[in-house]
Protein backbone atom coordinates (compact mmCIF):
# COMPACT_ATOMS: atom_id res chain seq x y z
CA UNK A 1 0.00 0.00 0.00
CA UNK A 2 1.53 3.32 -0.98
CA UNK A 3 0.54 6.87 -0.10
CA UNK A 4 -1.15 7.58 -3.46
CA UNK A 5 -3.43 4.57 -3.08
CA UNK A 6 -4.13 5.51 0.55
CA UNK A 7 -5.08 9.07 -0.41
CA UNK A 8 -7.32 7.76 -3.18
CA UNK A 9 -9.07 5.51 -0.66
CA UNK A 10 -9.50 8.44 1.74
CA UNK A 11 -10.97 10.65 -1.00
CA UNK A 12 -13.28 7.87 -2.18
CA UNK A 13 -14.49 7.09 1.33
CA UNK A 14 -15.18 10.75 2.02
CA UNK A 15 -17.03 11.11 -1.31
CA UNK A 16 -19.19 8.05 -0.61
CA UNK A 17 -19.89 9.37 2.89
CA UNK A 18 -21.02 12.73 1.45
CA UNK A 19 -23.25 10.89 -1.03
CA UNK A 20 -24.94 9.31 2.00
CA UNK A 21 -25.23 12.65 3.81
CA UNK A 22 -22.35 11.88 6.19
CA UNK A 23 -19.09 13.54 7.10
CA UNK A 24 -16.74 10.63 7.70
CA UNK A 25 -13.16 10.14 8.78
CA UNK A 26 -11.21 7.58 6.80
CA UNK A 27 -8.03 5.94 8.06
CA UNK A 28 -5.81 3.74 5.92
CA UNK A 29 -3.22 1.35 7.29
CA UNK A 30 -0.84 -1.11 5.67
CA UNK A 31 -1.11 -4.88 6.04
CA UNK A 32 0.66 -4.71 9.41
CA UNK A 33 -1.74 -2.08 10.73
CA UNK A 34 0.61 0.91 10.43
CA UNK A 35 -0.72 4.24 9.12
CA UNK A 36 0.08 4.74 5.45
CA UNK A 37 -0.35 8.51 5.43
CA UNK A 38 2.88 10.40 6.11
CA UNK A 39 2.95 9.28 9.74
CA UNK A 40 6.12 11.10 10.75
CA UNK A 41 4.68 14.34 9.43
CA UNK A 42 1.89 14.17 12.04
CA UNK A 43 4.45 15.08 14.69
CA UNK A 44 5.44 18.16 12.71
CA UNK A 45 1.80 19.16 12.32
CA UNK A 46 1.14 18.64 16.05
CA UNK A 47 4.09 20.87 16.98
CA UNK A 48 3.04 23.64 14.56
CA UNK A 49 -0.55 23.52 15.82
CA UNK A 50 0.46 23.53 19.49
CA UNK A 51 2.57 26.68 19.14
CA UNK A 52 0.81 28.30 16.14
CA UNK A 53 4.15 28.75 14.40
CA UNK A 54 6.11 26.98 11.67
CA UNK A 55 8.37 24.30 13.12
CA UNK A 56 11.40 25.88 11.44
CA UNK A 57 10.79 29.08 13.45
CA UNK A 58 10.29 27.12 16.66
CA UNK A 59 13.56 25.25 16.20
CA UNK A 60 15.40 28.55 15.72
CA UNK A 61 13.65 30.00 18.78
CA UNK A 62 14.71 27.02 20.92
CA UNK A 63 18.24 26.61 19.53
CA UNK A 64 19.78 27.66 22.84
CA UNK A 65 17.34 25.45 24.83
CA UNK A 66 17.53 21.98 23.23
CA UNK A 67 16.30 20.21 26.36
CA UNK A 68 13.07 22.22 26.25
CA UNK A 69 12.39 21.12 22.68
CA UNK A 70 13.23 17.50 23.49
CA UNK A 71 10.84 17.52 26.47
CA UNK A 72 7.87 18.31 24.23
CA UNK A 73 7.70 14.71 23.04
CA UNK A 74 6.62 13.77 26.55
CA UNK A 75 4.28 16.73 27.08
CA UNK A 76 2.28 16.90 23.84
CA UNK A 77 -0.02 13.88 23.41
CA UNK A 78 1.25 11.41 20.79
CA UNK A 79 4.54 13.31 20.55
CA UNK A 80 6.07 15.73 18.11
CA UNK A 81 8.73 15.68 15.44
CA UNK A 82 11.43 18.32 15.91
CA UNK A 83 12.14 19.05 12.25
CA UNK A 84 11.15 21.72 9.74
CA UNK A 85 8.06 20.90 7.71
CA UNK A 86 5.17 21.81 10.02
CA UNK A 87 3.06 24.91 9.42
CA UNK A 88 -0.09 26.11 11.14
CA UNK A 89 -3.17 26.80 9.03
CA UNK A 90 -5.04 29.98 9.87
CA UNK A 91 -8.52 31.18 9.04
CA UNK A 92 -8.04 34.87 9.71
CA UNK A 93 -6.50 35.08 13.20
CA UNK A 94 -7.75 31.63 14.23
CA UNK A 95 -5.44 28.65 13.97
CA UNK A 96 -7.69 25.88 12.66
CA UNK A 97 -5.01 23.18 12.45
CA UNK A 98 -1.66 22.49 10.92
CA UNK A 99 0.00 20.57 8.13
CA UNK A 100 3.10 18.43 8.37
CA UNK A 101 5.19 17.48 5.36
CA UNK A 102 7.97 14.90 5.19
CA UNK A 103 9.94 13.16 2.50
CA UNK A 104 12.35 15.82 1.30
CA UNK A 105 15.23 17.73 2.82
CA UNK A 106 14.16 19.83 5.82
CA UNK A 107 14.13 23.03 3.74
CA UNK A 108 12.04 21.30 1.06
CA UNK A 109 9.57 19.96 3.62
CA UNK A 110 9.29 23.44 5.12
CA UNK A 111 8.68 25.07 1.73
CA UNK A 112 6.01 22.56 0.71
CA UNK A 113 4.25 22.89 4.07
CA UNK A 114 4.37 26.70 3.93
CA UNK A 115 3.00 26.87 0.39
CA UNK A 116 0.29 24.34 1.21
CA UNK A 117 -0.80 26.23 4.33
CA UNK A 118 -0.80 29.49 2.39
CA UNK A 119 -3.00 27.93 -0.30
CA UNK A 120 -5.88 27.63 2.18
CA UNK A 121 -8.56 29.98 0.78
CA UNK A 122 -8.81 32.31 3.78
CA UNK A 123 -5.24 31.87 5.03
CA UNK A 124 -3.64 34.92 6.51
CA UNK A 125 -0.95 35.41 9.09
CA UNK A 126 -2.22 36.28 12.56
CA UNK A 127 -2.11 39.96 13.44
CA UNK A 128 -0.20 39.17 16.64
CA UNK A 129 1.91 36.34 18.02
CA UNK A 130 -0.55 33.87 19.58
CA UNK A 131 1.88 31.11 20.43
CA UNK A 132 1.93 29.89 24.02
CA UNK A 133 4.85 31.23 26.03
CA UNK A 134 7.06 28.27 26.97
CA UNK A 135 8.71 30.25 29.79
Amino acid sequence: MDTDVALELVATGRRIGREHGLVVTVAVVDAAGHPVAPYLAFGKARLAAAFRKPTSELLEQWADRPLFAQSLGDVIPQGVTLNPGGHPVFDGDACIGAIGVGGGRPDQDDEVARLTAESFPTHSLPTEDRSPDPA
